[in-house]
């Protein structure tokens, strides 16, 4: 999986002429503009339809709302859990392989890298909110 830190779909779509699966960061940025910041939701539409004319195959992109590179979703939207939720629900459920990040099921909230590794051993509850919400979307994924 190529990561290509950009918000240009363009520009990051010209790299799977050389690395077939690519994490989608430009979805990334829009996921952070539309349920972090409030923005239109148009723009998802907006960039698949962008996507789907540039890259060769929008299905190898990798969908996520956090990684290990990135200050988590709750350290930069505090608080903003029905837009976390929101965004898990986008990345774990759109077009592409999705990729979740250890530590969001227990709302972990640390800032930019290492801040954003924190240990998941002594923090486990599966018995959290979000735990269990990532749970009903790991079911309906594996019946769909």
């Amino acid at each position: 999986m190529g990561e290509v830190y950009n918000t240009s779909a363009p520009y990051v779509a010209d790299y799977q002429n050389y690395v077939t699966a690519l994490f989608n960061y430009p979805m990334f940025f829009n996921l952070h503009d539309v349920y972090g910041v409030g923005n239109s939701m148009f723009g998802i539409r907006t960039l698949y339809d962008q996507e789907q004319s540039l890259f060769n195959d929008v299905d190898a992109l990798g969908s996520f709302m956090n990684n290990h590179d990135n200050a988590r979703w709750l350290s930069v939207y505090p608080g903003n859990i029905p837009g976390f939720k929101n965004a898990i629900t986008f990345a774990m459920t759109a077009r592409g392989i999705p990729f979740f990040y250890y530590g969001d099921e227990q709302e972990f909230s640390g800032g930019n890298d290492p801040a954003n590794r924190e240990s998941l051993w002594n923090a486990m509850d599966t018995s959290s909110d979000v735990y269990q919400y990532v749970a009903k979307i790991n079911k309906a994924r594996k019946s769909a």
